[in-house]
């Protein structure tokens, strides 16, 4: 049900636009974290003049990534949240806004919690993923977004969420249908 209503804002918010880069929000639906690992690193102990050696351990549970709010224009933004009941790594997985394609970095969310990942020039990385030039602008008139777990764009078992808005048949609109995303 909550994806229907994604939907439909996003449709809603797409046929309702003056201009093809008019900046829309779609309401947030989670509270936007900045990009970062959780990660713990312990040293082992060794006796003098040994070498020391570390593991790094990634909190991963039972996550469900989605797409969040989407943000139209030149300065637009894809937020990508955990709506699962466990943390999770979004390591591995991709957004794809046709034709381009963007791996997301190393980042642990927390139950409720996202990360924006931001098409604008000025954004701080700080706080986004900055993706200016590595997404395009995201047009109010048509578009899509799919949230991919790997780089296998064409496999429906990959696909994880995915959002569309204006024109019907996007590119991944199929793959969403195969994997019972998208009626």
């Amino acid at each position: 049900m909550r994806r229907t209503a994604i939907a439909i804002a996003l449709v809603l918010a797409a046929c309702s636009s003056g201009t093809a880069d008019s900046d829309a929000v779609v309401g947030p639906i989670l509270e936007s974290t900045p990009p970062s690992s959780v990660a713990s690193s312990t040293p082992s102990s060794t006796g003098p003049g040994e070498p020391s050696t570390s593991s790094t351990t990634v909190v991963i549970g039972d996550s469900r990534f989605v797409i969040g709010n989407v943000v139209f224009g030149e300065t637009g933004s894809i937020e990508v949240g955990n709506l699962g009941p466990d943390a999770g790594d979004l390591s591995g997985h991709w957004l794809a806004v046709h034709p381009y394609y963007l791996e997301l970095p190393s980042t642990v969310l927390t139950q409720g919690t996202s990360v924006v990942v931001s098409v604008d020039e000025a954004a701080d990385p700080e706080l986004v993923v900055a993706a200016a030039g590595l997404l395009p602008p995201l047009r109010a008139s048509s578009g899509e977004v799919g949230l991919y777990r790997s780089g296998d764009f064409g496999d429906p078992d990959a696909i994880v969420d995915y959002v569309a808005w204006g024109s019907p048949n996007q590119v991944r609109f199929g793959v969403a249908v195969a994997a019972g995303l998208w009626p």
